[in-house]
């Protein structure tokens, strides 16, 4: 899961949700359902997305790390 901060660096850099999509090529609701974190963007969007806003791709998305370790469930009493 790709967690991000799209609304901090949107903030610092003083756009609103509307205009970074507008410059991104994306609906308003799009935006906000990312900023939520209600839909994952694909590889092309993050790139954008983090060009426009002018940070490196790791600062505003990250890789959410999972724990598939199937023991995680055992009691260890």
């Amino acid at each position: 899961m790709i967690t991000n901060l799209v609304a901090k660096w949107r903030d610092a850099k003083g756009v609103s949700k509307a205009h970074l999509a507008r410059r991104v090529g994306v609906a308003r609701s799009y935006m906000t359902k990312l900023e939520q974190g209600k839909l994952q963007p694909s590889g092309e969007m993050m790139f954008r997305i983090a060009r426009y806003l002018g940070r490196p791709l790791e600062e505003v998305f990250q890789h959410e790390r999972v724990n598939l370790n199937p023991n995680r469930f055992i009691d260890s009493k």
